[in-house]
């Protein structure tokens, strides 16, 4: 919904003035130059007189509106007091005019201790105007008495009614530029949350297909070096495997790029992925790596399959990189709504307490608990490693919907 400019309000809130003053004042220059009981030369007189009180309004009234400083409505008011008294001295008709005075005496000035003096005055005027032409006498006090005093209390309690319309619309007029300024900064702190949570996923994924494919790149160049210098009809073989793991790496950054399933999961399933995954580890390590799926599996969401995919890569990345283990075993277990993996290697083994940084545990234990899983590892020296996720379908799916907002926002450029 579309929010209203204030610079628009105040214009067609001005422009109500003027109606209301055009409305009053064309009329009363209408009846004051028909009236054939007053003089050619006064009805000139009283014309000027309420063109000077027109004139005074189009050049105070507006600031005296807008400025929350009263001087400017005092300044109104005190000129209108010497024109108002000679304009009904002139004509009384022009007493109507009070019908657009005494609205602007509620809006021009702020305090009740000014705006009722302000308001005796114009009515006083008022009445001492009906008594020079009706004379005093003790049937003309009543009559004038009553003709003053009842439209002069209806004033004041509409001018009472006016105020507090006039207050709850400024209050609602501060509520709504508050609650914009909090809109736009909350805009702002959801950008910068899904810049910040996509800036993560990034890392992540980088450190767990580009990163770990450049290391293996490394290893098998090295190997490469040295056999070719040993036997290099031997290295043929080796660069082979090197070639295939720099396309494959290749396509891992242009999935990466484009924002989609990784490579192993695009058209397969989590498994085949998996089995994939071992197969490629085994050529470019030669550590053998099993797989092993247990329970019937279920249609999980794609975010948990990533998730699940990662965990394997980074896994098997820190065993090449650590461990020196001769075999690797990889289980997928579906059971109960629950989505299990679990990497156990035979190698070193080391303290988990001691693990500071890096992108790789944590990286796990982030994917983890975003789907409302849990990541757990255990290990001990010369004792193997074991890094288990659990995740469970319904709560992962959930949070896969809940953060799709978030990757969205993120997806806006970062100024």
């Amino acid at each position: 919904m579309a929010v209203r400019s204030t610079a628009d309000f105040g214009y067609r809130y001005r422009v109500g003035w003027h109606v209301l003053v055009g409305v009053v004042a064309i009329p009363l220059a209408v009846a004051i130059a028909a009236d054939v009981t007053v003089a050619p030369g006064q009805r000139l007189l009283a014309l000027g007189t309420l063109a000077v009180i027109v004139a005074w309004y189009a050049l105070v009234a507006p600031r005296a509106m807008e400025n929350r400083d009263e001087r400017w409505g005092a300044a109104y008011f005190a000129v209108l007091a010497v024109a108002f008294p000679l304009l009904l001295a002139i004509a009384p008709i022009g007493g109507a005019l009070l019908f657009a005075l005494c609205p602007q005496l509620f809006v021009m000035v702020a305090r009740w201790r000014v705006r009722i003096p302000l308001l005796f005055i114009l009515y006083a005027e008022l009445a001492w105007a009906m008594l020079a032409r009706a004379g005093i006498s003790r049937h003309t006090l009543p009559m004038v008495g009553v003709t003053v005093l009842v439209p002069m209390t209806v004033t004041i309690l509409v001018g009472a009614y006016l105020t507090g319309i006039r207050e709850q619309n400024r209050k609602r007029a501060a509520l709504i530029e508050e609650l914009t300024r909090t809109r736009a900064a909350l805009a702002r702190a959801g950008h910068e949350t899904g810049v910040h949570a996509e800036r993560e996923r990034l890392a992540a994924e980088i450190h767990d297909t580009l990163a770990q494919g450049f290391t293996s790149i490394l290893m098998l160049v090295q190997a490469a070096r040295t056999t070719l210098l040993r036997d290099p009809t031997a290295a043929d073989g080796q660069l082979d495997i090197l070639e295939k793991t720099a396309r494959e790496n290749l396509a891992e950054a242009r999935s990466l790029i484009a924002s989609s399933a990784p490579v192993d999961l695009t058209g397969r399933s989590l498994a085949d992925a998996l089995g994939r995954l071992a197969a490629r580890h085994t050529r470019d390590t030669g550590t053998r790596v099993e797989v092993s799926i247990v329970g019937e599996r279920p249609g999980a969401p794609t975010g948990t399959d990533i998730a699940l995919l990662r965990t394997a890569q980074e896994a098997l990345a820190n065993v090449g990189k650590h461990t020196d283990a001769t075999t690797v075993r990889i289980e997928l277990r579906h059971e109960n709504g629950l989505m299990a993996l679990a990497v156990t290697d035979d190698g070193q083994g080391f303290d988990p307490a001691t693990v500071r940084g890096g992108y790789g545990l944590l990286g796990i234990r982030t994917r983890a608990s975003s789907l409302g899983g849990t990541c757990t590892v255990r290990s001990a020296h010369g004792q193997g490693t074991m890094v288990r996720v659990e995740l469970p379908l319904a709560l992962a799916e959930q949070a896969a919907r809940s953060l799709q907002p978030v990757l969205d926002l993120s997806s806006t450029p970062d100024h």
